[in-house]
């Protein structure tokens, strides 16, 4: 999510007041403890099957880019890579790990007309770039298909881009308003987007073989007042979703009923979050986030947690 943009929404008062008392907190013993705190403005996560955590972020004090990765819960921040300013988001492809650049709200506000951000391909060891597409429109949320497909957003604009996995990217494969983070589903039939700036706030599904078919997945409307401004999407192995509410400080689930519910609060603007996916370091069946507050946090008991019965 673009900083500038989200900072003038919120001191507007519609992102600031946003009331989820109608979102009920999910049931189980959920718990959320913080990390890592003062690392910058933390944009994008992604985890390894190695136990390493990786984040973008723009440092403090600076308007640059980094990339930078942790080895295991109270290991010493590394820097990988340094990039322009406003980073983007992150993802897989095999060993090379996939970063968004040019992440900015100016290039997201005329990112449908003119795309001018893009994506890299990081090799982790060296830190060495390499551009896969400079023609995005923001490079905000990222998501890789098993097909070598992948997806960008621009939650300023309408278009959805796609790079095919020869590498043509295709600006406007389909329309979603605010589209921020994305996930896919687990056959790799559906893409699902958080719309950030959507009035009311949702979760949309496109359908990847007809991707005009594009429906609300969950919904707000009648369940809170103002926008608590969707970021970061991922899910879990049994198909449920978990968005970060930006503006509410929290974190929602999403079960296969398409019901919100709180697993986790009192998070410092959350924007992204990704399952951990090994047995040492950060840990497969823990939830991780990070926020503009600098911090990474980790989320227990993410899974398990319930939408509330009655």
């Amino acid at each position: 999510m673009a900083l500038v943009a989200v900072l003038s929404v919120a001191i507007s008062g519609t992102a600031a007041s946003v009331a989820a008392a109608d979102v009920p907190p999910c049931t189980g013993r959920a718990s959320s403890s913080v990390l890592y705190s003062g690392l910058g403005k933390l944009e994008s996560v992604a985890t390894g099957n190695g136990g390493r955590i990786y984040v973008s972020l723009t440092p403090e004090d600076s308007t640059a880019s980094r990339l930078i990765t942790i080895r295991r819960p109270g290991g010493t921040p590394r820097t990988v890579a340094d990039g322009p300013g406003g980073p983007g988001g992150l993802a897989w492809a095999k060993r090379r790990l996939l970063w968004g650049y040019g992440n900015t709200a100016e290039a997201g506000e005329t990112g449908d007309e003119n795309p001018v951000a893009g994506l890299y391909r990081v090799n982790l060891k060296t830190g060495s770039k390499s551009v896969v597409s400079d023609r995005l429109g923001m490079a905000n949320g990222v998501v890789r298909a098993k097909n070598g497909a992948i997806y960008a957003s621009n939650d300023f604009g309408m278009k959805l881009d796609r790079i095919t996995p020869s590498g043509t990217t295709v600006n406007g494969w389909a329309t979603v308003e605010s589209a921020n983070g994305l996930v896919l589903s687990k056959n790799q039939k559906y893409l699902f987007a958080a719309q950030t700036f959507a009035e009311p706030s949702a979760i949309s599904r496109i359908r990847i073989s007809d991707p005009g078919t594009v429906e609300t997945w969950a919904g707000t409307e009648g369940l809170i007042t103002g926008n608590p401004i969707f970021d970061g999407l991922t899910r879990d192995n049994k198909g449920n979703l978990y968005v970060a509410a930006w503006a509410a400080g929290e974190i929602w689930k999403v079960d296969s009923k398409r019901r919100f519910c709180v697993v986790a609060t009192d998070l410092g603007r959350p924007s992204a979050l990704v399952f951990g996916k090994s047995e040492k370091g950060f840990r497969s069946g823990r939830l991780y986030t990070v926020g503009f507050n600098g911090e990474l946090a980790e989320i227990k008991g993410a899974v398990a947690a319930t939408y509330p019965s009655g």
